[in-house]
């Protein structure tokens, strides 16, 4: 699979390196013109996002933002995109193709100004059937110019459960309503057999229909401004701004690559279940071939595709290596379809990362993140200082079912409102923040009052965990802990499938991992403790482990705590808990980067007044010695400096003999080129 765009600078020249009259003729307009028009494609795209969540009815868009916008060209330019909107990179990399196959297929000559577009099926335009293309073609003088494009998360898209989120869904037929390009709107107006198809097949009509319209509204406004545009640049200037703005990030990513070593570089990465066995493990492979300003990412090694809903198509395969790339070399420029124009992805066939229909894709995301933290893994060693630790890998779902006691049926896919955040990896530039979400997400934690609101639950405690962070000179954020109270008799059930191991190696320029994520349930019929409920200790070394059922985690099978030599737990069939049953979640910690030893030891007392890190914690894993009572007395602690001298004397000798007797493998070759040139 190639991605390049057919868009580029023709003489190869570097765009700052043109001058005036050569950019002109070119672009068909100034370098002043071709920034402004490029900057406003962004613009427009924050403006139509903007709208959008404003006035959303469901809360999947209204409050986590699961949405993105874009903006492409004409056919002529093979319908490149110039922008996106900053919301959800998981949707970068497929949207360009999904305009392109979706128009195509629909037939560019039945296109008529105001119609509405919708598509969702993700071996034609990538992500899971929920995630709905909304495109809206824009013509200036009968001539087809571009197309204002929203894809948003429909909260319930039909299929054998309400939401969708179901992993043991073994085909497209079970996962919902599959749409190939199909009109919603003609000339502005809406196609009532559409619509009636849409609300025959989802649950949740009085919300998705809204969203819709509040959709469309949207994409109109995009179309305004599009057109605003093109009337006072013109036409000509219009097109220049696009292939510059594509134009302009092919480079920045050219750059980045040139700057990379020539090499082969390897990494992988693995998912602990397919959601249908325990000890059905998949791997994601990648061989990155890089010379000169050129890369090729060969998936070839990866496993085949999965019988249950953890699959991605092609296109979401294209935006990992995306997200990977953007990440680690190319962060500061805007992402467009050029941005990959240098970059060849090769993908193996029937694969968990390149299936063949009707496999399932509702789970798609843990395939892309298999593969951006296995291009970590192989490009991460050759960064030096510039490497960027991993982040928590969450995506913990759970859902729950019963009945009130007045006899009214409910359903929760409660989400973040029981199931933490996780942080994001440590940088040269600092530490990593705690409660995010993954770094294909970019949403909002929508916390959890809307939860608590239309759920029969309590939240008892939302924190972060000390002494799960990754330790490094700079630390990761640290890991989250959500404790649920549950009013009513249900059916338990959570989907999670990276807790076995660190997210992409875990640590960086000599940093270390993260904790791992665990989960656990107390039911007052077999436990003791959920007798009489009561705050949890915020611990994860604790007798009340005893007595609870592991949900999901590598525990002792005695004490069923967390342990990384004990026995791996996933969840296969529903839980059935009483009435006041407790469940507590704890997300996986981050990578840290450099030596923890090099930590200011000032910045490991504040990380232990602020309860980040225990005075336990501070010495086994910083070196740092701390006096006082954090919880009693925090603004009375303090560093015994002599004591901490000592300690890491002590430590860095350690670790400087095992080092020189210790033999060392690389999972990547590279050319002897200096790595000090490769920041940005």
């Amino acid at each position: 699979m190639t991605t390049q765009t057919g868009i580029r600078n023709g003489n190869g020249a570097a765009l700052r390196d043109l001058g005036d009259t050569e950019f002109e003729q070119l672009y068909q307009c100034d370098r002043f013109t071709a920034s402004v028009i490029s900057s406003r494609f962004r613009y427009i795209m924050e403006h139509v996002c903007s709208q959008l969540i404003t006035y959303a009815f469901s809360p999947q868009i209204r409050e986590s933002t699961d949405i993105s916008a874009a903006v492409t060209g004409p056919p002529s330019l093979n319908h490149a995109m110039p922008a996106v909107a900053q919301t959800i990179p998981l949707f970068f990399g497929s949207i360009p193709d999904a305009v392109r196959i979706a128009l195509e297929e629909y037939g560019l000559d039945r296109i008529v100004a105001g119609d509405v577009i919708m598509v969702n099926d993700p071996y034609r335009v990538g992500t899971h059937l929920n995630d709905v293309c909304f495109i809206r073609p824009v013509f200036s003088a009968g001539e087809l110019v571009g197309a204002v494009t929203i894809r948003a998360h429909m909260l319930d898209w039909g299929g054998r459960t309400i939401g969708g989120f179901e992993v043991t869904k073994t085909d497209l037929y079970e996962d919902g309503l599959v749409l190939p390009p199909t009109l919603l709107y003609s000339a502005g107006k809406p196609v009532k057999p559409t619509f009636s198809l849409i609300l025959d097949n989802t649950r949740l009509g009085p919300i998705v229909l809204p969203d819709i319209q509040t959709i469309h509204t949207s994409l109109e406004l995009g179309a305004g401004l599009l057109l605003e545009t093109l009337e006072k640049y013109g036409l000509p200037a219009y097109l220049g701004g696009i292939r510059y703005a594509c134009d302009a990030a092919a480079e920045t990513m050219r750059n980045a690559l040139e700057r990379l070593p020539d090499g082969i570089y390897e990494g992988e990465e693995r998912l602990d279940s397919d959601g249908l066995s325990d000890d059905a493990e998949h791997v994601v492979r990648v061989r990155i071939n890089k010379r000169g300003g050129r890369a090729e990412f060969d998936l070839s090694g990866s496993s085949p595709a999965t019988n249950s809903a953890i699959n991605c198509s092609w296109l979401d395969a294209k935006t990992a290596v995306a997200i990977a790339l953007k990440y680690l070399i190319d962060p500061k420029s805007p992402f467009t379809s050029a941005s990959l124009r240098d970059v060849d992805v090769l993908l193996p066939a029937d694969s968990i990362i390149n299936p063949s229909p009707p496999h399932c894709c509702m789970f798609y995301w843990e395939p892309v993140l298999a593969i951006i933290n296995a291009t970590f893994s192989a490009i991460n060693g050759v960064l030096g200082e510039y490497a960027v630790a991993p982040d928590s890998w969450g995506g913990t779902i759970h859902f729950a079912s019963g009945v009130t006691t007045g006899g009214t049926p409910w359903f929760s896919s409660a989400g973040a409102t029981v199931t933490p955040a996780g942080p994001w990896g440590a940088t040269r530039d600092g530490d990593a923040d705690s409660s995010q979400l993954m770094m294909i997400l970019n949403l909002l934690d929508g916390g959890t009052e809307q939860g608590e609101a239309d759920n029969p639950v309590v939240v008892l405690r939302r924190d972060y965990v000390p002494d799960t962070a990754g330790a490094g000179k700079h630390r990761s954020g640290s890991a989250s802990v959500t404790d649920s109270l549950w009013l009513t008799p249900a059916e338990h059930r959570i989907s999670t499938f990276h807790v076995k191991r660190p997210p992409g190696n875990g640590g960086v320029y000599g940093g270390r991992p993260g904790s791992l994520a665990g989960g656990w349930l107390w039911d007052p019929a077999t436990s003791p403790l959920a007798q009489q409920p009561a705050i949890l200790p915020l611990t994860m070394s604790s007798p009340i482990y005893s007595e609870a059922t592991p949900l999901m985690g590598v525990v002792n099978p005695q004490t069923h705590e967390l342990d990384p030599d004990g026995e791996y737990r996933f969840l296969l069939t529903p839980v059935a808990a009483s009435a006041n049953t407790m469940i507590r979640f704890v997300c996986n910690g981050a990578g840290g980067w450099g030596d923890a030893l090099e930590r200011d030891p000032l910045r490991v007392l504040h990380d232990v007044r602020d309860e980040y890190v225990t005075i336990e914690g501070a010495a086994r894993d910083y070196g740092v010695v701390v006096t006082g009572d954090p919880i009693r007395d925090p603004e009375g602690l303090a560093v015994d400096e002599n004591a901490t001298r000592a300690l890491r004397t002590s430590r860095a000798t350690s670790t400087s003999t095992s080092t020189s007797t210790s033999t060392s493998t690389s999972t990547s070759t590279s050319t002897s080129t200096s790595t000090s040139t490769i920041g940005t």
